[in-house]
């Protein structure tokens, strides 16, 4: 199998490679077309809950810097290089950032788009990566220059097909499942919105009007009219301390190894700021029971949802095996006043009002002093049961989805370099990816 400099690749006309656009910041904060930063490229994919636009929408001005379905996308600069891409529909017609660079297939009968994508993640790839982007003590950076020197191993386009067919079946149920999740994320979002901050429901009653999309045993849980404190009557004005079990974490020293991999998870935020999905499993770093004991907050149970107060403000997940948290969290656990997904959509409802109450010189932070009394409006019971009971049917499915979605790919990341090398035959990895799919 012989192997190609990018370099030869684009004389020959069977690919490009480009880096993305130097944008003022005159030029953003429009409505139009996405500025694709780099730091919106995460290990699960793409992220672009609320990314930088620019003013303009047609994309002529950005020449080929603007993304295109079956782009193989790299970080270049910073810890994170060597994050890698692929543009699909979510990202298609976005305008690259400085920070990226971008690989495209030209001619398809040479170059597979998505064996290209697979191909980034190979340990062939990875082993010139190294020795590029890390070899001086400097901040790790992949210039242009060095990408035209990377060599890349191409088998005849059918083998190279079938590698990208095989590997993309696994990713492509992984992005449905993805999606499954964002809406059924949404529903349970809305139906938080809904009951507890827009009160519909009990307008709808006052008005003598059936609520909307409510059978008539679950419209009865509401009242139909409010209270002098314009809360729905027989509802309270409480606060999330009172209501929630909130804890804070702490860091075992790292420099000794008793303290360390053991069988406890202890989790940090950028363990949540790659997650891509609202619940977490694993952490990166685990404790001995020595390492646990030196947290006084101990374990908390499955289903506490865990709220980054720091560095930044604002990642949250409910997680779903027993956990230890740094210091960079609040913890909040069920109790028989708020379940945990109550909990977390009332984070997320509250956001602005928690970072309102951040403070700090470095950096912002939201002690618990100051989350604590921020308040929370408590439902009767049969009113919170309800919503549990649905929105918490809702969140297992995404719970559901996640752990799917993890076992694909984990099967993916064993196939793949087999399959690169090929030790292992297409059609035998099909047969493994038609039993999951």
């Amino acid at each position: 199998m012989r192997r190609h400099t990018f370099a030869d690749l684009i004389d020959d006309g069977i690919m490009k490679v480009g880096d993305g656009y130097r944008a003022k910041n005159s030029e953003l904060g429009g409505t139009g077309l996405v500025f694709l930063r780099s730091a919106y490229l995460q290990d699960s994919g793409f992220r672009l809950d609320d990314p930088d636009r620019f003013q303009v929408t047609e994309p002529g001005k950005f020449g080929e810097k603007i993304a295109c379905r079956g782009d193989s996308v790299i970080t270049t600069k910073g810890n994170s290089t060597g994050r890698v891409g692929y543009v699909n529909g979510t990202v298609e017609g976005a305008v690259y950032s400085p920070h990226l660079s971008y690989w495209r297939s030209i001619d398809h009968q040479r170059i597979e788009p998505r064996f290209l994508y697979y191909w980034s993640r190979s340990s062939e790839f990875l082993d010139q990566l190294g020795g590029m982007a890390f070899s001086t003590d400097m901040a790790p950076y992949l210039s242009l220059r060095d990408q035209l020197r990377l060599e890349i191993s191409l088998p005849e386009i059918g083998i190279q097909q079938g590698i990208a067919a095989t590997l993309g079946a696994l990713d492509d149920k992984i992005e449905l499942n993805r999606r499954m999740s964002a809406t059924l994320e949404e529903m349970a979002r809305a139906l938080y919105r809904s009951w507890f901050v827009d009160f519909d429901p009990v307008h709808a009653r006052a008005l003598g009007q059936a609520p909307a999309h409510m059978d008539a045993t679950t419209a009865a849980l509401f009242p139909d009219s409010f209270g002098p404190d314009g809360l729905p009557k027989g509802w309270e004005m409480s606060t999330i301390g009172e209501v929630a079990a909130t804890v804070g974490g702490a860091t075992p020293k790292t420099k000794e190894p008793a303290f360390w991999d053991g069988p406890h998870r202890w989790a940090t935020p950028r363990d949540l700021s790659k997650l891509g999905q609202p619940v977490l499993f694993e952490t990166d770093r685990t404790l001995t029971d020595a390492g646990l004991a030196k947290i006084s907050s101990g374990l908390s149970p499955a289903g506490t949802v865990l709220l980054s107060s720091r560095a930044p403000i604002g990642y949250v997940a409910i997680a779903q095996n027993p956990v230890a948290v740094n210091q960079g969290f609040i913890a909040l656990r069920e109790t028989d006043r708020i379940s945990s997904v109550e909990a977390y959509f009332w984070v997320q409802s509250n956001m602005d009002a928690i970072l309102a109450n951040a403070n700090g010189s470095t950096f912002q932070e939201i002690s618990k002093k100051n989350f604590r009394p921020l308040p929370c409006v408590v439902a009767p019971d049969p009113v919170r049961s309800a919503f549990r009971d649905l929105a918490g049917t809702w969140f297992d499915r995404v719970a559901g989805l996640c752990a799917e979605s993890r076992t694909l790919a984990a099967l993916r990341d064993t196939l793949l370099p087999r399959l690169m090398s090929g030790e292992l035959r297409i059609r035998e990895a099909e047969k493994q990816v038609e039993e999951v799919v």
